[in-house]
């Protein structure tokens, strides 16, 4: 039962990490669409893409993997077996969450949750 978990928990860590970086990467792109005619910046933009992101996927996979698994082993040395593993997957979480809510709404998560208004964003 532990192996899936953990297996859960590492491959849901390393989604979100590689998504979370792929789409910060592809909006600083795009923010250079004013700058150059349309279809010029769609051909720049795809070779661009490719170059960036062919190796990044080649080797963000393993890079994330390898780190999610690090935190995952380092919860689990110090709470214990079930309870690391579910302490290091909440703690990766926030984390991400903090992220993903900088990207998509330009929120400060720390800030809410230390002033006490999560209620208003939830």
């Amino acid at each position: 039962m532990y192996r899936y978990t953990f297996r859960f928990v590492v491959m849901s860590i390393t989604i979100l990490t590689a998504n979370l970086l792929t789409n910060a990467l592809g909006n600083y792109l795009v923010t250079f669409k004013n700058h150059v005619r349309p279809l010029t910046f769609t051909i720049m933009g795809m070779a661009v893409i490719v170059v960036i992101f062919y190796p990044l996927f080649a080797k963000l996979e393993e890079w994330v993997k390898s780190l999610s698994m690090k935190v995952v082993k380092k919860g689990k040395s110090m709470a214990g077996k079930y309870f690391g593993l579910i302490l290091s997957f909440i703690a990766c979480l926030l984390v991400l969450s903090y992220f993903y809510a900088k990207m998509w709404y330009h929120l400060d998560l720390v800030n809410i949750l230390l002033s006490g208004n999560i209620g208003r964003y939830i």
